[in-house]
């Protein structure tokens, strides 16, 4: 995470033309569009990419699986509503910060028992792997845990798995899906010698050609991951701190 460049990125792609290179981010789309039917695929898309930390944050609230389950499905279908966008300009900001407030707000308020519907009984607004986010809950620590904490590391976790799998999407095809296959493991720590001469065997590349391709990869992955958070932002300035505190997170 050390390699996360600082300069202003101009390599992702955008949502709209701002001309500036960088593009209108989905979450201030979302905002210029509050009320309005075009802000409806960014937000379904900012849902969809980050339901985990919403299902952390409640199993983490005490909630056990299946109704941690329905409740992030009752949240997020309440937050498509557009009566919930109405009230989000005066919540500028990540819409990380967004989510965690409304979620907040969201299950203190929520009577589970008159509202909660039966599991299979409504419409799924996301799909929810459980099981996977379940296995990442396990690896922190169970007792007096924040579920704070549990959301951002949730959180966390959503913007790499996005990033990689845009690069994965960028190195699809021909030689270079089998290299970056090859590689993928090393993005974020180099090779050891024995992995050099392991990857040189497999790829037929020499180690200083290897070099230069994780290199080139590990950069690309950086820049996709200020994508990833770019895109959850309404105020591009606010891009580096975002990012500052994504190193924190993935640090603790």
């Amino acid at each position: 995470m050390d390699s996360v460049p600082q300069a202003k990125d101009k390599s992702c792609p955008p949502a709209t033309d701002a001309g500036d290179g960088f593009g209108s981010t989905a979450w201030s789309i979302v905002l210029a569009a509050a009320g309005d039917e075009a802000a409806g695929p960014a937000l379904d898309r900012l849902c969809r990419r980050y339901w985990r930390p919403a299902y952390a944050y409640t199993r983490r609230s005490g909630l056990p699986p299946p109704d941690a389950e329905d409740a992030t499905q009752d949240f997020f279908r309440h937050l498509l509503a557009t009566e919930w966008l109405k009230e989000a300009d005066a919540a500028r900001g990540s819409f990380r910060a967004y989510l965690l407030t409304r979620l907040r707000n969201f299950l203190s308020n929520r009577r589970r028992h008159e509202h909660a519907q039966k599991r299979g009984g409504g419409a799924s607004f996301v799909s929810l792997e459980a099981d996977a986010c379940e296995r990442e809950l396990a690896d922190l620590p169970a007792a007096g845990a924040d579920p704070a904490h549990a959301y951002d590391r949730a959180w966390a976790g959503c913007v790499l798995a996005g990033a990689l799998e845009r690069l994965a999407a960028e190195q699809a095809g021909g030689a270079n899906a089998a290299r970056f296959a090859a590689v993928r493991p090393y993005l974020t720590q180099p090779p050891s010698s024995g992995d050099y001469e392991r990857l040189g065997q497999s790829l037929g590349l020499s180690r200083s050609q290897l070099a230069v391709i994780i290199h080139r990869q590990s950069r690309r992955y950086a820049e996709l991951i200020r994508c990833e958070v770019a895109e959850t932002l309404a105020d591009r300035a606010e891009l580096d701190r975002e990012l500052r505190f994504l190193i924190d997170v993935l640090a603790a």
